[in-house]
């Protein structure tokens, strides 16, 4: 009867160590090539491509279901999933989700004009009186949304921006910088739109962990190997094979 119990003590204290390496996690997301999207019934994209990494290092499945923003958040909020894939950290969002400490990668707004447009942006005042073409559901940056020196045109698709302004219908696109030159290599435009050096905004991309057991540690896990990835020798060689330019995960070498 010892023995009996003895074991299954045994069994229980290991249980946590072997439900963290077999879980798998589910996150919730919209898709935002090239950082992470759809492809062939399967999730691809830079961010996938490094998270994946980091959660093959820690003997962790994960798969990402592509849903609506919106959606996404209320099923982590709700804990439906394990938590939202790429998402800014805001302190309303924090009630509901963990923050690994290290952030995936970072991401830059930047504003896209026609090729024949002498326009140079130097700040947002420079911006005053233009129409600006945005996506529906993106923040590019306090200050940008909440200005009223411009107007803002909404779409849902960052395509439409770049149609209407090759049509001459707004004047300048404010986008993500990898998105913006994904999506216009896509539509084969590349040389009718360049872009202004100067960011409008730089935020870091996170994967959020809902509130549920065992996800604070995974999220601490997670951030710690992320670190670990970032300073190590082989991080510069890595990010070249999966196609990210190290200064969006900053500090890799």
């Amino acid at each position: 009867m010892k023995k009996v119990i003895v074991t299954i003590m045994i069994s229980l204290l290991l249980m946590p160590t072997c439900a963290f390496a077999k879980k798998k996690l589910i996150f919730a997301t919209d898709s935002f090539p090239p950082f992470y999207y759809p492809k062939n019934g399967s999730p691809a994209g830079i961010q996938y491509e490094l998270a994946k990494i980091v959660f093959n290092r820690m003997n962790t499945n994960f798969k990402i279901i592509f849903v609506p923003w919106k959606r996404a958040l209320m099923m982590a909020e709700a804990g439906k999933v394990d938590g939202v894939f790429g998402l800014r950290k805001t302190k309303e969002r924090e009630r509901w989700l963990i923050y690994p400490e290290e952030p995936l990668m970072h991401i830059t707004a930047v504003i896209f004009k026609h090729a024949d447009d002498p326009f140079e942006y130097k700040g947002i005042s420079s911006l005053a009186g233009k129409t600006i073409g945005i996506t529906k559901g993106y923040t590019y940056g306090k200050e940008f949304d909440e200005s009223s020196l411009f107007i803002k045109e909404e779409v849902s698709d960052l395509h439409y921006n770049f149609l209407k302004l090759l049509a001459g219908r707004i004047d300048l696109v404010a986008a993500y910088r990898t998105v913006g030159i994904h999506t216009l290599n896509e539509m084969h435009i590349q040389d009718r739109v360049t872009i202004c050096p100067e960011a409008v905004y730089l935020s870091p991309l996170y994967i959020g962990f809902s509130r549920k057991p065992g996800n604070g540690e995974i999220s601490l896990e997670f951030s710690r190997i992320l670190t670990e990835l970032k300073k190590s020798d082989e991080c510069a060689e890595i990010m070249r094979r999966i196609g990210v330019k190290p200064e969006l995960i900053s500090p890799c070498k």
